[in-house]
């Protein structure tokens, strides 16, 4: 029941980035249902692409099947956990994504079944290792930051505008002080005089 709105999720984001499946990145999508086969797998791949809807798109999308023990071996390395409930013969498991290096690390996790194309757009620029995105996405990851507690970006720039206001009270601190100080020594001289 999760999975179709997880696979809509997933669609929704990617449309809206530019970057396209295939060229820029692959996506990749492993049923832990060892039952699943690959005609099924197949049948899935090609209702994702379809609703994707960008040419050559299928070269980049891939819908896996495997056994029970190599589901387990992959789920393990990337943390990922679920349970099989007999009673109802379906899989209970957290709904997310996650953003892999070309080499295979893990860089991102985000949860749900809704996700911000910025969000995604940046995890992608930064698992690539800036070898993707414009300039301009260079300098919005300087803006932004990534918050694994609440799995977004978030603005930098306010940290940088606390920090400046701080140092500018700490500066006009700083004058009235000396100010003050030269005001007392001059009153403090004979007559007044400065």
């Amino acid at each position: 029941m999760l999975c179709p709105l997880l696979l809509d999720g997933i669609t929704r984001v990617l449309r809206p980035i530019s970057f396209k499946a295939g060229e820029a990145y692959d996506v990749l999508v492993v049923s832990i249902n060892p039952r699943e086969t690959p005609a099924q797998a197949a049948a899935k791949k090609l209702e994702i692409v379809q609703r994707y809807e960008r040419p050559g798109a299928a070269a980049g999308i891939h819908f896996l099947t495997g056994t029970r023990e190599a589901i387990q071996a992959l789920t393990a390395a990337a943390g990922f956990r679920y349970a099989y409930d007999p009673k109802t013969d379906q899989y209970a498991h957290p709904a997310g994504i996650l953003i892999v290096t070309p080499e295979g690390k893990i860089a991102r996790y985000y949860y749900g079944i809704d996700f911000s194309p910025r969000d995604v757009r940046l995890g992608l620029i930064e698992a690539a290792g800036n070898t993707i995105g414009t300039p301009i996405d260079q300098v919005l990851l300087l803006c932004y930051h990534y918050d694994p507690l609440t799995g977004t970006y978030g603005v930098v720039v306010m940290n940088i505008l606390r920090l400046a206001g701080l140092c500018t009270v700490v500066a006009l601190a700083a004058y009235m002080l000396v100010m003050f100080r030269r005001d007392r020594r001059a009153r403090e001289l004979p007559g007044g005089a400065h």
